[in-house]
């Protein structure tokens, strides 16, 4: 038999013996170099996209880029807040704990994926494109303002020296994450609404429902 077809089948047979979240754990390193070379990307894609608002071309290929990078760090950012929904839910599934295990990636996918966003719709017209600052932003701006800024200081901060540093006040920090899951649902909300906005807009209730949820089972 062909050792090619034996060693498929040995690797079939490898993979039934172990559960979902094994294979994931198994295997975590290999998944996180692969973000990482998402990171990589996404900023060569950032340097080509400031250089085409730089020359002109293409500005509505890179509006659009901008648009699909927040609708890619909206299902980042979803997928970040679920395992701490599901556990406040007393709820403990394969899904969550393999999301858990790339939590920090996931949440650093957010922020770069968002912060493409911004620089693709609006940082870079005004620095290399000559569009005026607007002093009197729509509230939807506002309200990405107020979602970006803040999820620069998690961003900073997700890393081994920080847990280690701030201690009690990194998870303070991080708390700011309920903040951010409504500031990023009115973002989105009074942009369009569509289908995002219904995402994210049943996250941030279920996010809101997890905080309620222990307190209402103590009493």
């Amino acid at each position: 038999m062909n050792r090619s077809i034996i060693f498929t089948m040995y690797l079939f047979s490898q993979l039934r013996s172990l559960s979902i979240l094994q294979i994931f754990a198994k295997h975590k390193k290999v998944i996180i170099f692969t973000l990482y070379g998402q990171y990589i990307y996404l900023f060569g894609l950032t340097i080509y996209a400031a250089y085409l608002t730089y020359h002109q071309i293409d500005r509505a290929v890179v509006y659009e880029w901008g648009k699909a990078s927040g609708d890619i760090a909206l299902i980042y950012f979803c997928l970040s807040i679920l395992p701490g929904i599901a556990r406040r839910f007393g709820i403990r599934t394969q899904i969550t704990q393999i999301l858990m295990l790339f939590r920090r990636q996931i949440g650093i996918s957010v922020f770069l994926f968002g912060f493409f966003h911004y620089s693709a719709i609006r940082l870079f017209p005004i620095l290399f494109a000559g569009v005026p600052l607007n002093l009197h932003p729509p509230l939807f701006e506002v309200f990405g303002f107020l979602s970006l800024y803040p999820m620069t200081l998690l961003f900073l901060t997700s890393n081994d020296v920080s847990v280690r540093t701030m201690k009690t006040w990194w998870r303070r920090v991080h708390s700011l994450v309920y903040i951010l899951t409504w500031t990023i649902f009115l973002h989105v909300v009074l942009q369009s609404g569509g289908v995002m906005a219904w995402v994210i807009g049943a996250f941030a209730f279920l996010e809101a429902g997890s905080l309620v949820y222990p307190r209402l089972r103590k009493k």
